[in-house]
C-alpha cells in the first residue's frame, strides 16, 4: 500500500462524518493504525496528522481525517483524495437547516454554489482518477454496498460482504441516533449533577451550547435529518430557481443534475 493517508474533501460537509467513520473500520479491519483516534474539528489540527504521518511513514498506519478547505496537489504525497458529490443545492439547504439559521438568504446561497462548484473542479483538475474518487450522496441511503465496491477497487482492498454488511448497519441512521442521543443524556446528567462540560464534547456558538459531539465518531446533534434529495425545490421561489439556472445551468447538465 503506497498511500499511508486518506483525506475526505468535502467542500459542504455532506455525509462526510460517515464516509469517515466507515473508512475508518474498514481499516481497522485490515489491522492498521488508524490515526487520529477522535474525529478533529478544524481543517488545520487535522492535516497536522495527516503531515506528521506522511513525514515519519510508519508502518501499518494510516492517517483518515476530513477537511472541508481546497487541497494542494503538493501538500498530497502518498494520499487518496475522496469527495462525496452531491447536488449543492440540496447540500445548501441542508447545511441551512443543520446550522438552525432562522432566515434564508438567496445571496449567499449563490456564493456558497459557487464556491462549491469551485472545489469539486478544482479538485478534478488537479488529481488524477488514481488518487482522487468521487462517490454519490445519495448512494449513502440508498446503496452503500455499491460504495463498499468503489473502496475495494480505489484503495486496492479486499472487504468481505460480512465485513460491509457489519460496517453499513454500525452506522446506519437508527445506530448514529443512539450515539448521538446517549450524549446529549451525558450531557444532560453532567448538567443535572452541576459537573463541568467537557468542551470537545459540545459545540459552543454565542457563548451557548447549541449541539453535543460525540469526539471518537464525529456525529453530532442534527446529524441524522428527514430532509430527502430534491426537496430544495420547496425552498425557492421560481424567480430563485430561474436565477439558480441561468447561473450554474451548463454544470448543473454536465453532472447529471436536473434543472
Amino acid at each position: 500500500m503506497k498511500y499511508k493517508s486518506i483525506i475526505i474533501a468535502s467542500p459542504s460537509r455532506s455525509g462526510s462524518t460517515w464516509t469517515l467513520n466507515i473508512l475508518k473500520e474498514i481499516y481497522i479491519n485490515q489491522k492498521m493504525n488508524v490515526i487520529p483516534q477522535k474525529v478533529l474539528r478544524n481543517d488545520e489540527d487535522s492535516l497536522k496528522y495527516h503531515f506528521k504521518n506522511i513525514a515519519e511513514g510508519k508502518k501499518d498506519t494510516i492517517s483518515i481525517i476530513k477537511v472541508e478547505k481546497i487541497l494542494k496537489k503538493e501538500d498530497m504525497k502518498n494520499t487518496k483524495i475522496i469527495i462525496n458529490f452531491r447536488d449543492p443545492r440540496d447540500a445548501y439547504i441542508s447545511f441551512f437547516n443543520f446550522m438552525g439559521y432562522k432566515k434564508f438568504k438567496f445571496d449567499y446561497m449563490l456564493r456558497w454554489i459557487n464556491d462549491f462548484i469551485n472545489s469539486i473542479e478544482h479538485h478534478r483538475k488537479i488529481f488524477t482518477k488514481e488518487q482522487l474518487l468521487e462517490i454519490n450522496f445519495p448512494d449513502i441511503n440508498n446503496c452503500p454496498f455499491k460504495i463498499f465496491e468503489q473502496f475495494e477497487s480505489f484503495l486496492k482492498l479486499k472487504i468481505e460482504k460480512k465485513t460491509a454488511n457489519e460496517i453499513i448497519n454500525k452506522f446506519s441512521k437508527n445506530k448514529v441516533l443512539d450515539i448521538i442521543k446517549k450524549k446529549e443524556n451525558e450531557i444532560r446528567k453532567d448538567f443535572e449533577n452541576k459537573k463541568d462540560i467537557n468542551k470537545d464534547d459540545v459545540i459552543v456558538e454565542d457563548y451557548k451550547i447549541v449541539r453535543v459531539y460525540d469526539a471518537k465518531t464525529g456525529f453530532q446533534t442534527g446529524h441524522i435529518a428527514k430532509y430527502k434529495e430534491g426537496d430544495w425545490e420547496k425552498y425557492l421561489s421560481k424567480m430563485e430557481i430561474s436565477i439558480l439556472n441561468n447561473n450554474f445551468r451548463k454544470w448543473f447538465k454536465l453532472n447529471n443534475l436536473s434543472n
